[in-house]
């Protein structure tokens, strides 16, 4: 299982395939995304390339936040309280319909201050569905500031949250 570290995050993941000839392709990546230090609640944001649940294609989405509660509460990866998530996404699609890419925006929540934290990580997959032989790659974790398109989206899950 690789290990990448960008600042105070740390990644473990694997990629999944299956595209047997003549069904469609399932594909993901079972991940963890824990903190080296300071361990705050954590949010997910996800992009990904087919819908899932509430998660809408081709958008960011507050990835499987929890139950509504009051404050930054609500944003919060279901489980993610102690400063880790973990993850097993899962996609299908049908063949032939070019490159499909998913990718994932980690922010620390501090309750206490009703805050998202600006400074995260992105990474990823992707899979080209038209191959002889599609397989998922890996998209490189990066260091990001949460940008105005994520903010709004946060914001419109949790009006009264800051940025911090």
């Amino acid at each position: 299982m690789p290990t990448v570290t960008v600042g105070n995050f740390v990644l473990d993941y694997t990629l999944r395939t299956n595209a047997e000839p003549g069904n469609d392709i399932q594909f993901g990546m079972d991940f963890t995304v824990r903190q080296s230090k300071s361990p705050l609640p954590l949010m997910q944001l996800i992009y990904p390339a087919t819908s899932v649940g509430t998660n809408v294609a081709g958008q960011w989405n507050v990835d499987n936040h929890q139950a509504p509660a009051s404050g930054a509460q609500c944003l919060v990866f279901a489980n993610a309280d102690g400063g880790v998530i973990t993850d097993i996404p899962t996609e299908l699609s049908k063949r032939n319909l070019g490159v499909r890419s998913t990718k994932f925006a980690i922010y620390r929540v501090d309750l206490g201050k009703n805050a998202v934290q600006v400074a995260g990580v992105t990474f990823g997959y992707s899979i080209d569905t038209s191959a002889a032989m599609p397989i998922t790659t890996f998209t490189a974790m990066q260091a990001v500031s949460l940008p105005n398109d994520q903010k709004q989206v946060v914001l419109a899950k949790c009006g009264s949250v800051k940025f911090q």
